[in-house]
Formats: C-alpha cells, sequence, structure tokens
C-alpha cells in the first residue's frame, strides 16, 4: 500500500460523457451554472438582469430577432402569429406602422416559418412558408401602329405605302432644273404622302390617327391594319417600322414618344431579339432617343404582396412594416429576361452579401443587382452587365434544398440538409464569375440557423433524441473544409432538437437553444491559441423553473435572452465579461431575473416600521426569492450581503422589517460541478501519453481545491448507497484580513475535505446555492493505491 496523490491543473473543460478512463482529467461528470474560463478558471456564471417586462401573456413561439443599430439604438424584434412588435432594450414598445396590413405575418409556426435580417434601417421579414407569385399587371401596350421613314430623296422617283387596303404614291420630279431640288427632300416627301392619307379618309374621325414629323410618317389605329412600303431607287428611300426591325440602325433618329419595337437581329451578332421604345425629350419635340425596353403584354412584376416585406426605421424613432418597392422587369420578354427562380416556389432564407440582397429557393441562390436590393432583374437582354442580378442553381448528385446561407472565410456557405456548399472565390461576384462548389457533406438538422464565430462557423446534426453540434473550419495545413464534431465526446448532452444558436467572437462562446428544454441553455466554450484549441467545454446552464427561453442573442459581450414565463414575456440580459463587480463591493451579486432597488418601488412606513417593495410583476406560486441588503444603505438597519427575511402584502409586494434601502432581489440559481471519477495514470510504453493503469484499489483520502474570488461554496461526498456528507467553505478565514465586520469576505486559497471511499464508489460535487460566488482554479487528490502485482 501506498499514497499517492495527483493534480488536476484546471477544470474548464466542462462535460464528458466517455468513460472516465478516458476523460481529461480536466473534464467533468456534470457542470450546471457553470461559467469555464482560461483566464478566471471554472466559476459560477453571471446571473440574468430583468430589463424589462414587455407584455402579460405568454407565449409559447415567436421569432426574435435583435436589431443591432448602433450602440445606442438597439431593438428586439418580435414576430408572432399575425402580428409583429418592437421594443428596445429597456422594454419600451415602439410604435409600428402597417400601411399595407398584416396578411404576410400569418403563420402556424413563427418561431422557424421567419427569417430576419438587418440592413441598415432595413430588416427584410422573411416568411418562408409563402409562395412568390407573379404579379396581374402586364407590360403596357401600344395601339397598332406603323411609321414610315423616308430616308433618301431621288428624282424622278416612286414612293409608295400601304395603310390598310390601299396604296398612296408619290412622284418626284426630274432634275432637269434646279427649282426641282426642295421636291426631293425627305420632309417634304413624307407631307405628301401624308395629305394623301387624310384626303383618302385617314383621320380621327374614322378611327385613324396620322402625324408628320420631319421625314417621318407615323399612323395608328385600335384594330390592326395592313401596311407595306416601295419606291422605285431599290427600296433605299422608304422604309417601314412596324413591329419587328432587322437591325437597330433601320430606326430613325426621331420618333414618336412610347413607340416600341422589336430589333430581331441578324447571324453577325451575338444577341437575340430584344425591345426598343422611343423616349422622347419633354419640351423638344426633335429630341429624344431609343431605349431598350420590355414587350408589351407580358407580365413584368413579382407580387409584392408574396415577396419578403421591410420593417423601416422612421426618422422619428418609429417603424414602418410594409411591402418594399421590388422593381418591375424593365427590358426584354420573358424568354430573354425571365423571372427570378424563387417565383412560384417558397423562399428559405435571406441573407446579405457582397452588397447584394440574396434569397435561397429550392437549389438555386438568387442575388440581386449590386446596390440596387430590390431589382431581381436583367437591365438589359442584350448583354450581361457585371452588377446584374445573380441567378444560379447548385450542381450536385442529391437533390440539395438550400436552407440556409452564412458568410464564411470570405465566402459564402451554402447549407442543404446533406451537403454544404461554398460559392468560388473571386475578386468580384457577377454573372460571369460566380460558381457554386459542393465542399464537404455532413447531415445537419437546420431547423437552427448556422451561426458564424470569426473563422468557423456551427450548425447542429440531430442524434435520434439528441442532437450534435458540428464546427466548420478550413484546415491550415492542408486548406481543406472539414467540420469537427464539437460533441463527439458528449454525444447525448443536448436533449431534443436544436432550436436556435447564438454565437459570441468577444467571449468565444456558443449558445444553444434546445427544444427538449426550454429552460436552459447549452453553451460552449472554446480557446484557440496559434492555431490549437487549448479548450472545448460543454456546460448547461438552467434558469428559474417555468421559464421558456424563444430566443438569444449576443451583442458585445452580453447575452440578451426574450423569456416566456405564465405572466408574461420579458428581456433579460446576463454580461459575460471577466471581473464585473456590484459596486462598491468586490463581486457580483448572483440572483437571476435580478433586480437592483432602483428598479423596483421601496417604501418605508415609519408607523409600522416596515419597507414595502413591489416588483415589476406577480409573483407566482412557487417561486422563490432573495432580498440581499447591500452596501451604502443609509439606514443601516441591515448589513451589506445579509439575506433579509420578508413578508407578502399583495401579489407583488412584499414587506420587510425596518427601513431597507439599498438591495439586490432576485432568483437564488445552483452552480453544481460534478468530479469526474479520479483514476490512477502512468506514462505509456514509447511516450505516448498517459494511459489509466486497470489493476489496483484506489482509496480516495481526501480533495484539495484552490479557489479564488469566493465568498461560499460545500463539497459534497456521497459515497454509494451511503448518506452525503457536506464540508461548507463560508468565506471566513481566521487571521485572514478579509475578514471584517458588516462585510462580505471573499477569499482566495486551498479547500480540504475529507473522501474516505473507494474511487470508482462515490461521488464528488462542489455546491453553490447562494448570491455569493465561487471560482475554482484546480484540484488535487490523494488515495491509498494498492497494486497486488509488480508493473515492469
Amino acid at each position: 500500500m501506498s499514497i499517492i496523490s495527483t493534480t488536476i491543473p484546471n477544470l474548464v473543460n466542462g462535460v464528458s460523457q466517455q468513460p472516465y478512463a478516458l476523460r481529461l482529467a480536466s473534464q467533468a461528470e456534470e457542470q450546471i451554472n457553470g461559467l469555464s474560463s482560461v483566464v478566471e478558471g471554472l466559476r459560477k456564471r453571471p446571473p440574468s438582469r430583468h430589463s424589462a417586462k414587455i407584455q402579460n401573456t405568454p407565449l409559447t413561439a415567436a421569432h426574435v430577432h435583435m436589431i443591432n443599430r448602433d450602440i445606442t439604438e438597439r431593438y428586439t424584434v418580435m414576430v408572432t402569429n399575425g402580428d409583429l412588435r418592437v421594443y428596445d432594450l429597456q422594454g419600451n414598445q415602439k410604435t409600428v406602422n402597417f400601411p399595407d396590413g398584416k396578411t404576410y405575418l400569418n403563420s402556424g409556426n413563427p418561431t422557424s416559418d421567419f427569417q430576419l435580417v438587418t440592413v441598415a434601417d432595413y430588416t427584410f421579414v422573411l416568411n418562408r412558408q409563402v409562395t412568390v407569385q407573379r404579379n396581374t399587371t402586364k407590360t403596357s401596350t401600344r395601339p397598332f401602329e406603323t411609321m414610315f421613314w423616308i430616308r433618301q430623296g431621288a428624282y424622278s422617283a416612286n414612293y409608295s405605302i400601304q395603310v390598310g387596303g390601299g396604296w398612296y404614291t408619290h412622284t418626284t420630279p426630274d432634275a432637269s432644273t434646279a427649282a426641282n431640288a426642295p421636291y426631293i427632300k425627305t420632309d417634304y416627301i413624307a407631307g405628301q404622302l401624308v395629305q394623301q392619307l387624310i384626303n383618302a379618309g385617314h383621320t380621327n374621325a374614322n378611327g385613324w390617327s396620322v402625324a408628320h414629323i420631319g421625314s417621318l410618317i407615323y399612323i395608328s389605329r385600335a384594330t390592326d391594319f395592313a401596311s407595306g412600303a416601295s419606291d422605285s431607287i431599290g427600296d433605299t428611300g422608304i422604309k417601314l417600322i412596324a413591329r419587328t426591325v432587322q437591325r437597330f440602325s433601320d430606326l430613325p433618329a426621331k420618333g414618336i414618344g412610347g413607340f416600341r419595337v422589336r430589333v430581331a437581329g441578324t447571324n453577325e451578332n451575338a444577341f437575340d431579339d430584344y425591345y426598343v421604345e422611343f423616349v422622347a425629350e419633354p419640351g423638344n419635340p426633335n429630341g429624344g432617343g431609343w431605349k431598350e425596353t420590355a414587350k408589351g403584354g407580358e407580365d413584368n412584376s413579382i407580387h409584392p404582396y408574396t415577396m419578403p416585406h421591410v420593417l423601416v426605421r422612421n426618422a422619428d424613432g418609429t417603424f414602418t412594416f410594409r411591402i418594399a418597392g421590388w422593381k418591375d422587369r424593365k427590358a426584354g420578354d420573358l424568354d430573354s429576361v425571365p423571372f427570378p427562380s424563387f417565383v412560384g416556389r417558397k423562399i428559405n432564407d435571406v441573407f446579405f452579401y457582397r452588397n447584394r440582397l440574396g434569397f435561397l429557393s429550392d437549389e438555386n441562390v438568387v442575388f440581386s443587382e449590386a446596390s440596387e436590393f430590390f431589382n431581381f432583374f436583367k437591365k438589359s437582354a442584350i448583354q450581361t452587365l457585371d452588377t446584374d442580378a445573380i441567378d444560379v442553381a447548385v450542381s450536385h448528385i442529391k437533390v440539395s434544398i438550400l436552407k440556409h446561407a452564412v458568410p464564411f472565410n470570405e465566402s459564402l456557405l451554402l447549407f442543404s440538409d446533406q451537403t454544404q456548399f461554398m460559392l468560388g472565390k473571386a475578386e468580384l461576384l457577377t454573372p460571369r464569375t460566380i460558381s457554386i462548389n459542393q465542399t464537404t457533406e455532413f447531415e445537419a438538422n437546420l431547423q437552427a440557423k448556422p451561426v458564424g464565430a470569426g473563422t468557423n462557423v456551427y450548425f447542429a446534426q440531430a442524434r435520434g433524441q439528441f442532437s450534435g453540434i458540428r464546427e466548420y473550419f478550413v484546415d491550415g495545413e492542408t486548406e481543406t473544409n472539414d467540420a469537427a464534431d464539437v460533441t463527439a465526446h458528449c454525444p447525448r448532452y443536448i436533449v431534443g432538437r436544436v432550436k436556435s444558436m447564438a454565437a459570441s467572437t468577444n467571449e468565444d462562446m456558443l449558445a444553444v437553444l434546445s427544444e427538449g428544454k426550454r429552460d436552459s441553455l447549452y453553451v460552449y466554450r472554446f480557446y484557440w491559441s496559434k492555431g490549437e484549441k487549448m479548450q472545448s467545454s460543454w456546460s448547461r446552464w438552467d434558469f428559474p423553473k417555468g421559464s421558456t427561453i424563444l430566443n438569444m442573442a449576443f451583442i458585445e459581450s452580453e447575452l440578451w435572452l426574450v423569456v416566456s414565463r405564465a405572466d408574461g414575456v420579458y428581456i433579460e440580459v446576463i454580461s459575460l465579461e471577466a471581473g464585473r463587480q456590484d459596486l462598491p463591493g468586490t463581486f457580483l451579486v448572483n440572483l437571476d431575473r435580478r433586480l437592483s432597488h432602483s428598479q423596483m418601488t421601496a417604501t418605508y412606513n415609519a408607523a409600522l416600521n416596515e419597507t414595502h417593495i413591489t416588483a415589476p410583476w406577480t409573483f407566482q406560486n412557487g417561486e422563490v426569492y432573495e432580498i440581499v441588503a447591500w452596501y451604502g444603505d443609509d439606514t443601516q438597519a441591515w448589513k451589506p450581503g445579509q439575506v433579509v427575511p420578508y413578508g407578502w402584502v399583495n401579489g407583488s409586494t412584499m414587506k420587510v422589517k425596518g427601513k431597507l434601502t439599498r438591495f439586490f432581489f432576485g432568483v437564488s440559481y445552483t452552480f453544481r460541478y460534478r468530479f469526474s471519477t479520479f483514476v490512477v495514470r502512468e506514462e505509456a510504453a514509447g511516450g505516448g501519453g498517459l494511459q489509466p493503469i486497470g489493476e489496483g484499489r484506489v482509496q480516495i483520502r481526501r480533495v484539495t481545491v484552490t479557489y479564488n474570488n469566493s465568498g461560499y461554496f460545500r463539497s459534497e461526498v456521497t459515497p454509494k448507497a451511503r448518506d452525503t456528507y457536506k464540508y461548507i467553505f463560508s468565506g471566513r478565514v481566521i487571521g485572514s484580513e478579509q475578514n471584517k465586520l458588516n462585510a462580505v469576505p471573499i477569499e482566495q486559497g486551498i479547500f480540504r475535505f475529507p473522501v474516505a471511499a473507494k474511487n470508482d464508489g462515490v461521488t464528488i460535487e462542489l455546491v453553490n446555492d447562494t448570491y455569493l460566488p465561487c471560482s475554482f482554479l484546480s484540484a488535487e487528490w490523494e488515495a491509498f493505491f494498492v497494486l497486488r502485482s509488480k508493473r515492469f
């Protein structure tokens, strides 16, 4: 028999569900309400602070989106079935105008049916269950019309035009005298033909419209009519312009405003048919020009009520939820400039990338025109511009319905249920340079949108009744994409399907909300150093009973929560920065749903010598709160840090004996850390690290923990089939300079407690169920080790 001891260098690697012999010494059996920090060690998580109560009835389903406009303006957008509301983070509801109604907000499951993305003062609101439709409006049509262009005048030439059933001819004089020169001018010839038309009855009274503009003759009627043209100089003197011309050069410099014609093109050019119309210059009858346009009589717009709507912040601080100004098709026909591929389908995601608004629909990625977020049509049928809208499908042997898009590593990562795709890297994102490549094939549960954190993207995967999380990254050595399973060592930890995720690069943290446990968050803490992951810690944060977390978001080092309870919906915040204190104290008061005296109404009744304290909500049966007196109380009736007993006045008001002016109020929560089974290890043969020794008996004598900034904790030792032994550290150490009257002592040092049990027959836990802090840096255990045989 020999006495051995070993050190656990830190306690910051969270929970592992591996067999205890395979775990790292720094991994635990369970960690609840603990925050693993490479700076502060393992400590009790910070409390949630009450920010506001935003409604008086509970919610079972809602989509919550945070708008982080700037440091002074941050809002919570709550979308429910048929409604949308906006609050600032102090709980003040903002006015939202609905000029186009709320029909687009109808949803059976708003939590997953909606996606929101904010670009400056615009928040795009997508209902994923609405099928995008074409609008019933069509491009404008013109009356039946024709133009005759007298291109060239010649002596002794015949100029003939056909209008309706008749032909009209004008013959120019010969060149025998110079006096005939004016009679071969093109505008004169056109005028003579117009006069013949009028004389033949082509007047407004008979349903005809005839105009003479220089060398042009314009004729229109409500019903179709035959037209033709010929001349005696090789058909070069007169040009008929009706519905189609061969070349753009066949068009005159002048025209009638709105006159539209198809340019058929020839084998000499690369483009197909396109349409142009004459745009007159206002106030200048001789001005104007031809501009590309859309074919008349065809669908040219997307129904705005079926497209994502916009929530716009107005200059006066109010908001407007309305249809967006989606642009119409301005050129070509339905073949040369078709509708974007999402028309007739549902849109799965909305995102913003490289100054373009993007949609995912089925297997297609659709980008708006650059800098024009509301235009998804090409601007021209005859050329493709670098700024044009982009519509491209992924190519794969599997059906790959794209669900989410996440910017990643200077590119865009696209997720389907089984495959991940990535936009090819190019200096410019244009219709010519875009390419989408299949990169990896990992099954994903995409109910929760993947989130990026620095150079990594996290996404969920289903594991039967549990969920896992993968960390997508680019391998620095091989430059290949991979997705490591960061829950491989705890595969049965996250209960149910992942509902949503949020990541913080400030705190190197991922928060996961699961459908299986709506009153808790699963928290992943990681730390990278020189390309190597030094920390990979999972733990669970439990919140007061009856809480249903609707959603969450990180803003800098704060985690904002929207929580539904039996009496309404609340906004709460957890501040995660290291070293936070409640001044003038030296630590943080750990009470969930925490309120300070300034957030409550405290009234002293001198006659009864009682202080009545009213909370901003009504207490529910079974809820247990604490009141902690704090520094600066002018009466000194209660000492700082003292838990104050109270009684009830009514459902929202408590009474305290004596006068109390400075205090904290909230729900106490329990920190719990359960050590893994202690194992004796030895150097593996060949220098392969440490390996457990399976032989022998390990009888644990005692455990020593190194603590820091701690005011209270206890160890609980539970041998199998025996009672639990509790060893309390109260924070008061005799002879310490921190052990002062009328002050809460916060100490650092070591704490030893006995175990006296076999290593695999005892459960050892560190527990803190008070408002006081605790933090643990390392641990050491001592044991009798009996090995019957000699090892060599």
